[in-house]
């Protein structure tokens, strides 16, 4: 009852906590279930309904991952599909935008060229204009006004030259004014130089006139003259080194023109020769683009012939005698040797067909091929025979206008005659050689190809292949004769294959299923051969040849522009040559240009020593004259000094006299500096009055020469006037031309632009559908998730639950097993000897021991002492320390080991001690106080209990109330 009730009890909780997604009605009757003779009814109920709750929550749990899975999965898939989405979105954008500016440069260009349109159109209309006053009276007037201009340019240069001629007779007079102005100031400089030396010239006189002063004055007298003497000196030596300053000066201006005519001549060489070099370099890049334009020739065909299929017979002779020995004997073929047949063996093996990429993209209709696919087809098959022809030294055949016609009347009347046979439709043939204007009657015209295919659909690349085995298939002797191979080759039967004719060559296809034993498509090649001979009606067939380039005409190209391009190559490298040459003249020059000028700045930079010279010579001849002065005054002074007062006073008045009219020198030289300034600047203003006078000569003959210039284009455009509105036509045709493409690309950049917009909406669109998917996926997964989780939860508590029991179970039983047994060990113990009972202790016969009790676990005497030697076991028997229990009979000999002097008190026929016997129910009253009866349960048996009882209440083992 206590399981059913701890279940109930657990399925309740979970229930209650709104867990479980499905309940069985069974568990939710649980609580309500009767107890009494129905325990075990009960039981198997309760056992069910944990069955079916735990499988229920394993539903749910493995139903949850499913869906999680599957959301897992949707949610990815949508993340995919949203990643994609962007992907592709920012793809469209990154193309929006550089189509956007595509559309930017092709509106650029539209308005570039519109631009020029207009200024076309804009000349035009004054070309046009310009042709309406082309009248004679109107030339006649344009030139008479040139002649006018041209008098006006004339009138107005000389009236230049002659404001020139002003201004340069002005700056001249300037000149000679500042040259007078130069004059005075020196002139004003020496005066007042003179009155500095006069006034000095007074002072000493005066001091002169102090006898204290006498010796003074002879002093410098003396010092004076010595001045004057060396003065002398140094103007002897100053007019000596102006000599040589004048030498080396001569010798400086000689290395300069030297250096200098050193510097032009290297220059010219250096002009000369960057022009020379210029002109190898230009002649360089001009073979340059010969070389490359050749090369690029030489690849192309190159690249041409590397894609031209070929046929090669390895061996012409032995080719030859195959064709011969089939044809020889009574009966043709029987004369093919093995040699024969493995050689023509291996001439077909040897030549395959070469697929061409761009041929595979030509989709065909094969049954109604065009005229140009006629043609192209027709070029091909001329090619390849006359390959073949070439070799064996045979006429070429000719594509013409007529046997192109041929093959396509044939072709026409295969599908009209819808023919479905391994064979020649010879009707069709026939009626397609008459309506040619050939001859008819026989099958001569036609060989054939056949090739299986199970798919209708054919490319252009599909019938070149057919064509080019049907040849070489053909001309090896297919089918062991070789009447295909004299018939392509245009040789009679039984003629030498040396002997050919020339023919009118092209080539068809068609197809048609074959009704044998299943339907099946066959593709068909023809071949044309019509002989000169074989034309009737030559109004009915054209012989006109059909332009078209041969591999033959490919390697004629090839070989002339290989010697083109080696010619070239020959002229590049002699180019490179002199360019090199070139460039090695130019840097020796360059080199010797520079080391000239550094020789011309060396010899420039040599000072200038006349000048200096002159100056020193000047300076110290002034300085002589000065000195001389002052020598004689100083002298004078020294001879009145040394005179009478009388001559002393004489020198002072001559001193005075002198001084005044030095002064007067003065006033003179200042007045004509002055002058000298006024007029200087009188004739600086008259120099700028005509330097303007002169600015607008020139600006007048600029503006007469402009005038004479519009005069002559004026006239020009008069008399060119139906060239002008010609080139103006042009001009405005080549612009206008111009524009359209120009127009075009921008229209066609703008449809672009607007389908990649829409691109863009649309994936835009599809980023917005994806977004909104994979968010409503993700939530789902979220969703799920928790679902999962929950149910995993609801799962995982019944685990726990399970578990739980199963642990309350086997702690229910192991506690049962050890009430069991410690109430058989109880009773063993209250069987065999002292056992305990609460806090008392009594023998084996229920009696109570009157002097020992029980306290905290241990055996007390009566005077509060623990007993010595004696233990409580698990069972609450008395035990001693071997473990043996002790009772009435060997209580004695315990206490005697334990040398204990107070022995228990009870009533035994053996025992020698005095005692009182307690019976059981008066145990109570004639025992000591008992002061541990209220903590029986600390004793070991209840402390178990006590344990389990709480273990068991964590569980919730009490009785379960009844409702």
């Amino acid at each position: 009852m206590k399981k059913k009730v701890l279940t109930t009890t657990i399925a309740t909780g979970l229930m209650a906590a709104g867990v479980l997604t499905t309940q069985n009605p069974a568990s939710a009757k649980a609580d309500t279930v009767p107890t009494g003779d129905n325990t075990t009814s009960t039981t198997n109920e309760v056992a069910t309904q944990k069955s079916d709750a735990k499988t229920i929550a394993q539903d749910n749990v493995n139903t949850a991952q499913v869906n999680l899975d599957k959301a897992k999965a949707d949610t990815q898939n949508a993340s995919d599909s949203l990643q994609k989405a962007k992907a592709n979105e920012t793809t469209a954008q990154k193309a929006v935008d550089e189509q956007t500016n595509k559309v930017a440069d092709a509106q650029s260009n539209v308005d570039k060229v519109q631009a020029d349109v207009t200024k076309a159109q804009n000349g035009l209309t004054a070309a046009q204009e310009n042709a309406k006053n082309a009248t004679g009276t109107n030339i006649q007037a344009a030139k008479d006004n040139v002649a006018t201009q041209e008098q006006n340019v004339a009138t107005a240069q000389d009236q230049e030259k002659q404001a020139n001629d002003a201004v340069t007779e002005q700056a001249n007079k300037v000149a000679d004014a500042q040259k007078a102005v130069n004059d005075a100031q020196k002139n004003t400089s020496a005066a007042q130089n003179n009155v500095n030396a006069a006034q000095k010239t007074v002072d000493d006189a005066k001091v002169a006139m102090d006898p204290a002063n006498v010796q003074a004055t002879v002093d410098a007298a003396n010092k004076a003259e010595a001045q004057v003497n060396q003065d002398k000196q140094d103007v002897a030596m100053a007019q000596n080194n102006l000599v040589n300053a004048k030498t080396a000066d001569a010798t400086r201006q000689t290395n300069i023109d030297n250096t200098q005519k050193a510097v032009n001549t290297a220059q010219a060489n250096v002009d000369f020769s960057t022009k020379q070099a210029q002109e190898m370099k230009d002649q360089l890049n001009k073979y340059q683009g010969i070389k490359d334009a050749a090369q690029k020739e030489v690849d192309d065909l190159n690249d041409k012939l590397a894609n031209v299929n070929t046929i090669t017979i390895s061996d012409v002779e032995a080719y030859k005698k195959a064709f011969n020995d089939w044809y020889t004997g009574s009966k043709r073929g029987e004369n093919w040797t093995e040699e024969d047949k493995n050689f023509l063996n291996d001439f077909m093996n040897s030549n395959t067909y070469k697929g061409n990429a761009a041929d595979k993209n030509i989709v065909v209709d094969i049954n109604h091929l065009t005229a140009d696919q006629i043609k192209a087809l027709s070029l091909f098959s001329a090619d390849l025979l006359n390959q073949v022809r070439n070799q064996l030294g045979l006429p070429k055949v000719i594509v013409t206008e007529g046997s192109l016609k041929l093959a396509k009347d044939v072709t026409d009347n295969y599908v009209s005659d819808n023919w479905d046979k391994l064979d020649h439709d010879v009707d069709g043939i026939s009626r397609a050689v008459e309506e040619n204007g050939l001859l008819s009657g026989g099958n001569f015209y036609e060989d054939a190809i056949f090739s299986s295919d199970f798919s209708e659909a054919s490319t252009m690349d599909d019938l070149k292949s057919i064509l080019y085995t049907g040849i070489v298939t053909m001309i090896g002797g297919s089918g062991d004769e070789m009447l295909h191979a004299a018939g392509l080759l245009g040789v009679d039967f039984g003629d030498d294959i040396s002997t050919g004719k020339e023919q009118y060559f092209s080539a068809g296809t068609s197809m048609f299923p074959i009704k044998e034993d299943q339907m099946w498509i066959t593709k068909m090649g023809h071949f044309f051969n019509v002989s000169k001979d074989y034309i009737r009606d030559s109004a009915k067939f054209s012989t006109t040849e059909v332009p078209g380039t041969s591999t033959e005409d490919l390697v004629t190209q090839l070989n002339t522009t290989k010697a083109k391009l080696a010619s070239a190559t020959d002229a590049l490298n002699k180019a490179k040559d002199a360019d090199t040459q070139a460039q090695q003249i130019l840097a020796k020059n360059k080199a010797e240009l520079i080391t000239a000028q550094d020789n011309l700045t060396k010899a420039q930079n040599v000072p200038v020593q006349t000048e200096t010279a002159q100056k020193a010579l000047t300076d110290a001849q002034n300085k002589l004259a000065a000195d001389t002065k002052i020598n004689e005054d100083a002298q004078a002074k020294k001879e009145a000094a040394l005179g009478d007062e009388a001559a002393k006073q004489k020198v002072l008045d001559q001193a005075n006299a002198n001084l005044a009219t030095a002064q007067k020198a003065l006033t003179d030289a200042q007045a004509k500096q002055k002058a000298a300034e006024n007029n200087l600047s009188a004739e600086k203003a008259k120099l700028a009055s005509l330097q303007q006078v002169a600015n607008e000569k020139i600006q007048d003959v600029k503006t007469a020469q402009v005038a004479l210039d519009d005069a002559k284009n004026k006239l020009a455009a008069l008399e060119n006037a139906p060239l002008l509105v010609k080139a103006a036509e042009d001009k405005l045709a080549a612009a206008q031309k111009a524009l359209d493409p120009v127009e075009n690309v921008l229209v066609s950049e703008k449809a672009k632009l607007s389908a990649l917009k829409q691109d863009l909406a649309d994936a835009q669109a599809d980023v917005t559908t994806a977004q909104k998917n994979y968010d409503e996926k993700l939530a789902i997964q979220t969703k799920v998730q928790t679902d999962l989780d929950n149910a995993k939860k609801v799962l995982q508590a019944i685990y726990n639950r399970e578990a739980l029991e199963a642990q309350i179970v086997a702690q229910e039983k192991a506690r049962e097993e050890a009430e069991k047994k410690a109430a058989e060990e109880k009773a063993q113990a209250e069987k065999n000897g002292y056992h305990v009972d609460g806090n008392k202790v009594v023998d084996e016969n229920g009696n109570q021991v009157s002097n020992w009790t029980v306290k905290n676990g241990q055996i007390i005497d009566n005077k509060g002492k623990v007993v010595s030697g004696l233990t409580i076991n698990k069972a609450g028997a008395i035990v001693n320390k071997t473990g043996q229990q002790i009772n009435s009979k060997n209580v004695v000999d315990n206490l005697q080991a334990n040398k204990r002097t107070q022995a228990p008190v009870v009533q035994s026929k053996a025992a020698t001690y005095v005692s009182t016997v307690v019976a059981p129910e008066k145990a109570k009253a004639n025992a000591l106080p008992q002061t541990g009866e209220k903590e029986s349960k600390t004793t070991l048996v209840g402390a178990i209990l006590v344990g389990l009882g709480s273990l068991v209440g964590l569980f919730g083992l009490g009785r379960k109330k009844e409702y």
